[in-house]
């Protein structure tokens, strides 16, 4: 015989697995047992093609849920709406600074690097040995940057003066305008200083 013959008659056979499983009593069992048995009844075949069962649906709620907002919510809303109805009304006036354009006689002279406060301090009291210079009022002092507001009454202008001499400081200036004079600032201790 040959292979393909042997493949097609293995099958052909009918093989029973329910028996091998102990679903179907086999011959001998039945002879054991005293006779046949009936079968018990086979279960309804269920289709593999039908709907899926679904669950029960659940009663509907007597209440719909009602979401509650918080209070942050609410304040937001009463914030943007006073903004939106400050936008409306009329602007308010506008702050008046306490910085003021300086009147005439005055200029505003802003003098960097000042890296200390001990820097500003002696550059202010050579500033002061200045001819023509008077009141000195300082403005603001923010990281090595001083603006002072100089009264000066002389001959010609305070760039000129300034470059002249202020002692124990090389002044060069960078920018001036009718208002203000900005310049840099040297100690002559700083040039002598290898480095």
């Amino acid at each position: 015989m040959a292979k393909d013959d042997k493949k097609r008659k293995r099958r052909d056979q009918v093989i029973d697995l329910a028996a091998r499983i102990g679903a179907r009593p086999t011959p001998s069992d039945e002879a054991l047992s005293g006779g046949p048995k009936e079968p018990p009844p086979e279960p309804p075949v269920t289709r593999h093609d039908a709907l899926i069962p679904s669950a029960p649906k659940p009663p509907p709620p007597a209440l719909k849920p009602r979401l509650i907002r918080t209070r942050e919510d609410s304040e937001q809303t009463e914030i943007i709406m006073k903004a939106l109805t400050d936008e409306s009304e009329k602007p308010a006036p506008s702050i008046p600074s306490p910085r003021s354009a300086p009147s005439p006689g005055e200029i505003d002279l802003v003098a960097t690097p000042l890296p200390t406060a001990d820097d500003w301090h002696r550059f202010e009291l050579a500033l002061r040995k200045v001819r023509g210079v008077g009141q000195l009022r300082t403005e603001y002092y923010r990281h090595g940057v001083l603006k002072v507001r100089v009264s000066y009454q002389g001959q010609g202008r305070l760039a000129t003066a300034l470059r002249g001499g202020v002692p124990g400081y090389r002044v060069r200036v960078i920018g001036e305008d009718r208002a203000t004079l900005q310049i840099l600032v040297t100690s002559e201790a700083e040039e002598r200083r290898p480095g």
